[in-house]
């Protein structure tokens, strides 16, 4: 029988990543794990060479201080979910580095993630963070269809 005993989220306040954690929540409280919410954060956007596009030429950025909003904002909804026991991290970096090292380091057993940018062409091409993520992480990745709440 799988079990989890730790299950990771990731969040960058869009409903998207809201959905997910909702997802995430529901499944700690099944089983009765922990729920560990990362936001990442990132001070510097950083430019992609030959980038066709202004807004495909830099990382989104992230202050710290809006990683603490999208954190409290996840909290409410994994609370509404009826997760028991929830731990909200904010980790410096890129948001598919900083998911997949924060598992390594802390003993997850399910990283959570939604599927933004998984099926758009800019996804494809420059890559996405649920793409990222199932290729770098040594656990588990469920990957929630937030078809329906992207923002």
């Amino acid at each position: 029988m799988i079990t989890y005993s730790a299950i990771a989220v990731g969040t960058d306040g869009s409903e998207s990543s809201q959905a997910a954690v909702r997802a995430a929540a529901s499944l700690a409280r099944l089983y009765d794990a922990k729920l560990v919410i990362i936001s990442a954060w990132h001070a510097a956007s950083s430019p992609l060479l030959n980038a066709p596009h202004r807004d495909l030429s830099s990382v989104p950025v992230s202050e710290e201080e809006a990683a603490d909003q999208h954190l409290r904002d996840a909290m409410i909804v994994a609370q509404q979910e009826g997760a028991a026991s929830i731990e909200l991290r904010k980790v410096a970096g890129a948001p598919a580095d900083a998911l997949t090292r924060e598992v390594q380091e802390s003993g997850i057993d399910l990283l959570v993630v939604g599927n933004k940018g998984v099926n758009t062409l800019t996804g494809r091409v420059f890559g996405n963070i649920p793409t990222e993520v199932v290729r770098n992480s040594p656990v588990n990745v469920l990957i929630v269809n937030t078809d329906d709440h992207e923002s």
